[in-house]
């Protein structure tokens, strides 16, 4: 009898071990399969939870919207989430999850999402919980990597044409890039203008540029992470802004002694500036005296194309609290969230219900941003995209000036840019 109790011991050990090593290997909340539809019980298990949540300094109104989001969170949810500011963001984020002292939540730029995604640093998001479907579709593949969602986006910036009203009207306005660089375009805005006044400007930045360079399916990457901008077809689609830089039909802000393009614009030096949301408040309260107008990019190549930049809201591989931290992301992309945050702040929703129930798709200034979402290309492209534009930056203006050919300024700046991808 005292063997039978012994055995019977053993046997409920090892029943209770395998019963552990299997709960041990439960999805932890955050990619569960399971159906995701809040409970109230959900919400009470998860009272007095903290998640630390990290981003970048802002102004005084995204620092005010970004707080009265938080306060709104805890009240509904009885989670307690604490800010963390990074001044110098990546590389202080970069150390926090080397250090293992990452915040549960965390900003990612779209930019910047290959490389953490590759790292593995980043816990997959349930799309449904998020209600991915809600959302732009520009906005969520930059966050995406083999079907799996990583980051979810809270706002966003597209490029749109705005152009003064004092010497140019929206008819005017070609409904084609290859016009809008065009000779009989410039010819006729110039006449109108004074002495110094640009008729647009332009940067020299892959950035605002990627779309056309892609525009057709090309890729100004190759073999994985390597620089492709030599290719004849990267070339051929930048030729109509170049043979426009070349000809002085368009002149960056620095041409004009100015910082920017909003500086530019707001000063009056040119008349026309393809230019992200971002410059919008800074016209209306710094150059409030200039009468100006916004419509989409032209199209190029017979598309509709502009960039779009986006940041989402990440979670920590390594969270503690994985379950906590899925309802902040939920929330503050959620309708209730995202709208306290972006009319807060003064930015775009990254939700198309969002943008209607804002108002902001149905304003005239912010309409044009909004729509480009529908076609906008991201500023992603792997993990060496900042190496690439850094040597496109530094050799393209020798060939605007006349130094060296477009074709020899482009392969110089793959062949140095693929230099230090390759170390």
């Amino acid at each position: 009898m005292k063997k039978l109790s012994i055995l019977l011991l053993i046997l409920a050990l090892v029943l209770t071990m395998f019963t552990a090593c299997d709960q041990s290997n439960e999805p932890t909340g955050v990619t569960t399969t399971a159906p995701t539809t809040k409970t109230a019980d959900d919400t009470n298990n998860l009272k007095g939870k903290k998640v630390v949540v990290a981003r970048w300094g802002g102004n005084d109104a995204e620092t005010t919207a970004f707080a009265k989001m938080l306060e709104e969170f805890t009240a509904e949810t009885g989670i307690i989430a604490e800010e963390k500011v990074y001044t110098d963001y990546d590389t202080q984020l970069k150390a926090d999850l080397i250090a293992g002292s990452a915040p549960d939540v965390f900003y990612v730029d779209a930019n910047m999402a290959p490389f953490y995604i590759d790292q593995g640093v980043l816990s997959e998001i349930d799309r449904a919980a998020v209600e991915a479907d809600k959302f732009y579709d520009s906005l969520t593949i930059p966050f995406e990597k083999d079907g799996k969602l990583y980051a979810v986006s809270k706002d966003f910036s597209t490029l749109a044409l705005y152009y003064n009203k004092k010497w140019v009207s929206e008819n005017e306005i070609p409904a084609t890039q290859e016009e809008l660089y065009g000779e009989d375009f410039f010819n006729k805005i110039k006449k109108k203008l004074p002495e110094g006044v640009a008729v647009l400007t332009y940067n020299q930045d892959l950035a605002r540029l990627l779309d056309l360079l892609e525009i057709d399916g090309t890729e100004i990457v190759k073999d994985g992470n390597m620089s492709n901008l030599g290719s004849p077809a990267v070339i051929n689609n930048l030729k109509t802004v170049f043979d426009a830089a070349a000809a002085k039909r368009i002149l960056t802000p620095g041409d004009l002694g100015m910082g920017w393009n909003g500086e530019a614009f707001g000063n009056e030096r040119t008349a026309l500036m393809i230019e992200g949301n971002w410059v919008y408040g800074t016209l209306k309260q710094e150059f409030s005296d200039v009468d100006f107008g916004i419509v989409e990019v032209p199209t190029y190549k017979g598309k509709k194309t502009t960039m779009v930049f986006t940041v989402g809201y990440a979670i920590g591989k390594d969270t503690k609290e994985p379950k906590a931290a899925l309802e902040f992301v939920k929330f503050a992309t959620g309708p209730k969230g995202m709208k306290t945050w972006c009319s807060g702040a003064g930015v775009l929703p990254s939700r198309a219900d969002v943008a209607a129930s804002m108002g902001v798709d149905k304003d005239p200034f912010l309409a044009p941003h909004i729509a480009g979402a529908n076609y906008a290309k991201s500023w992603q492209k792997g993990d060496s995209l900042s190496i690439i534009n850094r040597e496109f930056q530094n050799y393209f203006n020798s060939a605007v000036k006349g130094e060296m050919t477009l074709e020899e300024v482009m392969k110089k700046a793959e062949e140095e840019a693929n230099k230090q991808i390759a170390r």
